[in-house]
């Protein structure tokens, strides 16, 4: 038998003479199993040297070839090599321009029925090729064929490539998101309510991954499913990548029955840091629901900037934007100023943070120059924070509402969320009182007398105010640390004539 000259032509580099005398070999007894075994590794070489898109057909053939072999699943190291041309394939398919997706669907209907180890190195390098693929709608059944129970220990890790370099998402995670895009694609209602506990499961056992949770509320959007539960589950992935545009863009479909809560959602991705050709779909969207809301001007300052984008990057606007640009209303609002208002931050704030209770704060000390706040927020409780992000003007003595994710040890603190109040509401800690300045016997110190107490007024505060002693006033004290003696007292910080 011929098995080892087949093998010494292979190993010389003599392919198509192997490949010739395993044929020979074979045509003359096909139930001899080293026969069919050297036969199969010829044909592993023919595979390895075709695995491109140029040489598909050839490609082909040596695979249907295999299949009719129908080597036994004991040949494991066949079964190991087999997936690596099929791997670099696929890829390379992946890479042309206007390749149909039939070639990878042609492709899944014979391999479909190889006996790969699972779970395995090579099972997982075809799942992996596979997710190339783009918009090809198979990637369903080639899913629910490969099998979500097949994944492996490492598949659930992030790769580190050879230059140290580590991929964003793991292997599961990709694929899992992979199959949410496809049925929200397909918007097969049924298997979106079956992957959905999936999807979550996925989530809990694996909370470093961000985009579970991210998805289970696309397919809940897309399945028309309780508004609520989709937002739940948007929200934690939400809070994570709260700066980029296109998560406050998503989260604004949540809200499409909630006017003031899409709008915010919107224009909160308008604002976000990003280069301006991102936001053109969302500039767009804002033109448009201006519109339908009476705000010509501010419809068409976006649509405005939406084809401004369109010039720039020499690309065509779309017929909702020409037809925008030829209605009335558009050329009446030139000149215009916008006047759309909504306090869109604070809106975005609660809705990302309402499960977590606000606390009651009073403003110390505003340093305006670096925007930068001290406050008291209970008795014996200081810190301070930036607050930029959430207000853009505020003084001594304004009393917030704030939520609190830490505070250091120096007093630093994480806010999730900062609002301020239009009255002070009275607390242990800080309340508004009357009375009439005094001061003391040397003349170095000046109080607000009540009938009842006296409450220190910072030397700042009375060379601002020019106050003379006697004069009434009112004033807003809070419990707070006189930084020089380090003890706490009731202190003035913000007074009134």
């Amino acid at each position: 038998m011929a098995f080892k000259d087949i093998m010494n032509l292979r190993k010389s580099g003599k392919e198509e003479e192997a490949y010739n005398m395993a044929i020979a070999d074979y045509n003359q007894d096909q139930n001899d199993m080293w026969v069919k075994r050297a036969l199969s590794w010829c044909i592993y070489d023919g595979l390895k040297s075709s695995a491109s898109y140029e040489q598909r057909e050839f490609f082909f053939s040596k695979l249907n070839e295999l299949k009719d072999l129908e080597v036994p699943a004991s040949d494991e190291m066949l079964w190991e090599r087999i997936a690596w041309p099929i791997n670099a394939f696929v890829r390379d398919c992946s890479k042309m321009q206007n390749v149909g997706t039939e070639i990878f669907t042609k492709l899944f209907e014979i391999i479909r029925v190889f006996p790969f180890a699972k779970p395995s190195l090579e099972y997982s390098v075809l799942l992996n090729a596979f997710l190339t693929a783009k918009e090809w709608d198979g990637i369903i059944d080639f899913c629910d064929w490969w099998g979500f129970e097949k994944f492996r220990k490492e598949d659930f890790e992030c790769e580190v490539l050879p230059n140290g370099k580590k991929m964003p998402i793991s292997l599961a995670e990709s694929a899992h998101l992979a199959y949410a895009k496809a049925l929200i694609a397909r918007k097969d209602k049924d298997a979106i309510a079956a992957f959905v506990p999936k999807l979550q499961e996925l989530g809990e056992q694996h909370p470093k991954m961000q985009y579970p949770n991210y998805y289970v509320g696309k397919l809940l959007l897309a399945s028309g499913s309780d508004k609520k539960e989709a937002v739940s589950a948007l929200l934690p992935f939400v809070r994570k990548k709260q700066s980029d545009f296109w998560v406050w863009q998503l989260l604004a479909e949540a809200f499409l029955d909630d006017d003031e809560k899409y709008m915010a959602c919107l224009l909160r991705a308008v604002n976000c840091h990003v280069q301006e050709q991102f936001l053109v779909r969302i500039y767009l969207i804002l033109a448009s629901a201006l519109r339908q809301r009476g705000y010509y001007a501010d419809a068409r300052f976006y649509l405005d900037k939406y084809c401004q984008i369109k010039a720039e990057t020499q690309t065509n606007v779309s017929r909702e934007a020409n037809s925008m640009l030829n209605e009335a209303w558009y050329a009446e609002a030139a000149g215009q100023k916008p006047s759309f208002e909504l306090d869109y931050t604070s809106i975005t704030n609660e809705l990302l943070f309402a499960d977590t209770p606000e606390t009651d704060a009073v403003a110390s000390f505003v340093n305006k120059d670096k925007k930068v706040v001290n406050v008291v927020y209970g008795i014996g409780k200081e810190g301070f924070f930036k607050y930029d992000r959430f207000i853009k003007k505020m003084n001594n003595g304004d009393s917030l509402k704030i939520r609190i994710q830490e505070v250091s040890a120096d007093g630093f603190m994480k806010v999730y969320s900062a609002r301020v109040l239009d009255t002070l509401a009275d607390s242990d800690f800080c309340k508004s009182v009357t009375g009439s300045v005094t001061t003391n016997r040397s003349m170095t110190a000046y109080f607000l007398q009540t009938d009842k107490e006296s409450y220190f007024i910072p030397p700042f505060i009375v060379s601002k105010m020019q106050l003379v002693i006697g004069e009434p006033v009112s004033a807003i004290v809070l419990y707070s640390k006189n930084k020089k003696r380090g003890e706490w007292g009731w202190s003035c910080v913000k007074v009134k004539r």
